[in-house]
This record gives structure tokens, C-alpha cells and sequence, in this order.
């Protein structure tokens, strides 16, 4: 990649696929020419312990940052942004230091380069609409938007109430549930406790000790968690990703379905009804296979009943 004064360059390719280890061998090759801006605080810790000498940087940490006068003393400078499409989704709602990072640099003039997954028509306005001003030009490099590096094996799409029965049963593999709010999360880490399986939760602002306790414990039997693990945590290897959360945008949707299959092995995604988007081939299998697994459930429960009496 040539790095342009006065130039963005943005870079669409799946989770997983290799971004951040493509911006690592920058770093390693010329480390001072580099501002790797992350707005995500686990892998921003972890960055900074891997490459101490690379210059990472959370959004809060750039607001005493005078870009101006920085491109005048570095015009050779490259600010690259990760997940970019959370300028605009995290920067007009909670994270305001991270859109005050991002006009500063386009004020600024700088070299950029902004990694994502998951490009719409919002976030391109978006962008075209910030840096024309002082970038003249505005690169795209697609490599895949919305795709998976590894694709499921299965899709299961079906009402709330069918996945949650599924749920409280013995599954084999790793599952890993997304709620949409911090008290789903403590009441689905009670309910499967009660069943004897080994859960974990996490939530906002709790992904450094959830990270600490992967390292120090091993991964538990199931996760749950709001979208905080949906970007930039290392997770185990999941057998399958629960979708619970109807609120999420499509982009969000996305990136937490492809939190599992990162290493290439097989994994399911189920989906309740109304989230997300499924292509529609696909779909009456999809709806068939949760059907069946709620009906062999409940047989096998009554024929357990009928077999040891009252």
C-alpha cells in the first residue's frame, strides 16, 4: 500500500481476515511513521504490550493533540483508524472523543487509512462528507463487506422461545449468546447456572477483566455478553453464536456472527426471528432445523417422564 499526502485509504475485508496484522508489519517496518488510532480499549492494551514501541492510541487519549501543528512537524505522518464505521455509529452518540480525534485529522491533512467489515451507504456519505475538505482523494480497497472469512455450517432462525428451550440444554461445543441488555445478561448466567453449566458474563466496560480471567481460568462452557465482545476481544473457539439482541443494526449484527469460525473450524448461527438479515434460500431450512430440534427435545422429555413414572 503507497501512502499519499492529502489521501484516505479505506480497507473493507472481513473479521478475522488480517487487518491489524497487516498494520503490525507496517509498524514493525517504519514504527514512527504510524498512528494506530483504536477505539477499542481491550485491543488497544493489548497492541500497546505487543509492539511498545508503536504509537497506539485510544480516541481520549488524542484530545490534547494539536493536528495541526502535528502535520506541520510530521507531514509524513499515517493515521490509521480502526473499525472506522464506529466514527460515526459510537461518535455521535457516547464516544465523543473519538469523532473530536476524527475532525481534527481531517483537518489536518494527513495520510489515512481506515479499516472496517461493515461499509454502508451511511458511513460512505459520512466520510465523503468529513474528509473532502482537506483530502483530495478517497480510496476504497474491497476485499469483502458483510462476508465471512469461514462461513457457518448452519443456520437455525427461529421465535425467541425455541432458541432459549434449545438453550437450556447439554450442547456440545462453545455458545456464545448476545443479549441486549446488562440484565439479560445476569438473568441467562443465573438460569444456565442453575442447569449445572459452567457460564461467564460480560458487559460494558468489563472486557480488560473478562480477557484476564480467558488467560488465568480457560474459557467457560457458555458466554454471554452485550455487544462489548462483539469487536476486538480474543475469544475461544464457539461451536455456535446466539443472537438475542432484536435492537442491533445490521452492522452489528454481522460483526457479532462472526465472532466464531475466526481459526476455520465449524460453527452455527442462531438468529430469533427479526434479526439481522438471512438470505431468504436459506431460510426454510433454517426455521426447519430449530423446529425439529424443539420437537426431539420435548419427546425425549416426555418418554423420560412416562419411562421413571411421577
Amino acid at each position: 500500500m503507497i501512502f499519499l499526502p492529502r489521501t484516505f485509504q479505506l480497507l473493507i475485508a472481513p473479521p478475522a481476515w488480517g487487518k491489524t496484522r497487516l498494520v503490525q508489519s507496517w509498524m514493525q517496518e517504519n514504527a514512527s511513521r504510524f498512528l494506530f488510532v483504536c477505539p477499542l480499549r481491550a485491543l488497544a492494551s493489548e497492541l500497546k504490550l505487543s509492539a511498545p514501541t508503536a504509537w497506539v492510541a485510544l480516541p481520549e487519549e488524542l484530545q490534547s493533540i494539536d493536528w495541526e501543528g502535528l502535520a506541520r512537524a510530521r507531514p509524513d505522518l499515517v493515521v490509521v483508524w480502526d473499525e472506522v464505521h464506529l466514527v460515526s455509529e459510537w461518535g455521535l452518540s457516547f464516544r465523543h472523543a473519538l469523532m473530536e480525534a476524527w475532525y481534527g485529522f481531517c483537518h489536518s491533512g494527513l495520510s489515512g487509512v481506515g479499516l472496517t467489515a461493515t461499509y454502508t451507504p451511511s458511513i460512505r456519505d459520512f466520510l465523503k462528507e468529513t474528509l473532502q475538505e482537506n483530502h483530495e482523494h478517497l480510496l476504497i480497497g474491497d476485499a469483502g463487506n458483510f462476508q465471512f472469512k469461514h462461513k457457518p455450517t448452519r443456520w437455525l432462525w427461529s421465535p425467541r422461545a425455541w432458541i432459549e428451550e434449545l438453550l437450556e440444554q447439554s450442547l456440545p461445543g462453545r455458545t456464545l449468546i448476545f443479549c441486549q441488555h446488562r440484565h439479560e445478561v445476569d438473568r441467562w448466567c443465573d438460569r444456565l447456572a442453575a442447569q449445572g453449566i459452567r457460564v461467564w458474563g460480560c458487559k460494558g466496560g468489563d472486557t480488560r477483566q473478562f480477557s484476564q480471567r480467558l488467560a488465568s481460568e480457560g474459557p467457560p462452557d457458555v458466554i454471554v455478553a452485550t455487544s462489548c465482545l462483539s469487536h476486538g476481544v480474543n475469544l475461544p473457539a464457539l461451536r455456535r453464536v446466539v443472537l438475542l439482541d432484536k435492537t442491533a443494526p445490521d452492522w452489528m449484527v454481522h460483526q457479532m456472527r462472526t465472532r466464531a469460525g475466526r481459526r476455520g473450524e465449524i460453527f452455527e448461527v442462531w438468529s430469533m426471528w427479526g434479526v439481522g438479515q438471512l438470505p431468504l434460500r436459506q431460510r426454510p431450512l433454517a426455521l426447519l432445523r430449530p423446529c425439529w430440534k424443539v420437537m426431539l427435545s420435548r419427546a425425549r422429555t416426555h418418554m423420560t417422564a412416562w419411562w421413571y413414572g411421577p
